[in-house]
């Protein structure tokens, strides 16, 4: 017998879940996100989708196009451009373009005609915060840095950044160069997929092997929650950025992973320096302290029913495993069930698998699923039977 049906879904078209319960935690931060690095479920937020000044954590950004966009070898070398080291007149006053770094600005102290590795350029970058690296690997990557600023932004709006908008590559102000801590967040969550940027931002020293213009050089990391010595260590960090200037204050994107589980922390506009590892480590804290929770939706045996086109009876199915799903208070999704029926044809017989029952979250993406499976036989009506047996020839 021909196929008489194809898969068909059924959405129940109700949600089965509560909503979660964010985080309570005291933020000196102007503005925070907490966000978990695999599903992209913000666990707390404070103004996240207002516009901030990010200062050097724009350098996120900066690796993460790099690595991810440019075919740069990390051996590759690139040579330090006059242009890439010009630095903005003291009074402001002047003209200058706003790639120009600020004479107060973080740097790998590069000298023009230096000539390193991609490789060395990006840790000077993400370990001391190098303006000028910034700007030697944009004008590496893109023949010039304000091509390279325009295809990171392009880039960043691709992946869902869309209240971020880049004027340089390292983060020195300017009154157009802004993000939000939500699209801070987004942006490293994707970024801590690729293992180089991982290394980048966790990395405790790296040694700036000799070039033709200086000798050999020990970097070393400036984010204290890596710094076993410093009091705000935090032993479950992994990375990824600070940031600071007058008009950002400052700022910290912090990931932790614990028991498997991996966070992301953006903390935006704090005025104390010591107040953006306190504002990351107290939320990441309470996040991992919460206890996960187990949500049973539906029960080992649960009948489902579908009425069939020519069927002498109705399908009933059975789940043979309930469907349970487990999650931490502040991540609690909005799920939807559905059934995504896979009937070929009749007869049906006792036993056989005939569909699925689906938890999906509020972005479609599968949190669990149990297979369904025939009751009884469901067997076709006779007239349907014949008429299916003579379509065949009457199309002839």
């Amino acid at each position: 017998m021909r196929k008489l049906f194809e898969l068909t879904v059924l959405c129940f078209g109700f949600l089965v879940s509560g909503f979660s319960r964010p985080l309570h935690v005291d933020v000196k931060a102007t503005s925070a996100v907490v966000m978990n690095a695999e599903t992209g479920k913000v666990l707390y937020e404070k103004k996240a989708h207002e516009p901030f000044f990010p200062a050097s954590t724009t350098k996120i950004a900066t690796a993460f196009f790099i690595l991810s966009e440019k075919e740069l070898s990390l051996n590759q070398i690139l040579t330090v451009s006059s242009e890439s080291l010009k630095m903005r007149p003291s009074t402001k006053n002047g003209n200058f373009h706003p790639y120009w770094w600020d004479v107060d600005g973080t740097r790998m102290w590069l000298k023009v005609g230096e000539k390193l590795t991609v490789d060395a350029l990006l840790h000077g970058l993400m370990m001391v915060s190098g303006d000028d690296a910034a700007n030697v690997l944009a004008e590496g990557c893109s023949g010039s840095i304000p091509v390279f600023v325009e295809e990171m932004n392009e880039f960043l709006q691709k992946i869902g950044c869309k209240e971020t908008h880049f004027i340089n590559p390292h983060g020195c102000h300017h009154p157009e160069h802004v993000t939000t801590a939500f699209d801070l967040c987004l942006m490293t969550k994707e970024a801590l997929k690729i293992p180089k940027f991982r290394e980048l931002v966790s990395v405790s020293s790296y040694v700036k092997l000799k070039t033709n213009k200086q000798g050999t050089s020990l970097l070393k990391q400036y984010n204290q929650l890596l710094d076993p010595t410093k009091s705000h260590y935090y032993p479950k960090a992994i990375g990824v950025k600070t940031g600071f200037h007058s008009a950002a204050q400052n700022c910290l994107v912090a990931a932790a992973v614990h028991e498997g589980r991996t966070l992301i922390a953006s903390i935006l506009g704090c005025s104390n320096r010591k107040d953006r590892y306190k504002d990351a480590v107290n939320l990441l804290e309470a996040a991992f302290s919460e206890t996960q929770e187990t949500r049973q939706f539906f029960k080992k045996g649960d009948l489902f029913k579908k009425e069939l086109l020519g069927a002498k009876t109705e399908l009933q199915a059975i789940l043979k495993e309930g469907i349970t799903f487990s999650y931490f208070p502040a991540e609690e999704p909005k799920a939807k069930a559905f059934i995504s029926w896979e009937i070929s044809g009749l007869p049906i017989q006792k036993g056989q698998k005939v569909g699925e029952v689906c938890l999906v979250d509020e972005n479609g993406a599968l949190l669990t699923k149990s297979d369904l499976f025939a009751v009884k036989e469901v067997r076709a009506k006779f007239f349907y039977r014949v008429k299916e047996w003579f379509t065949p020839f009457i199309k002839k």
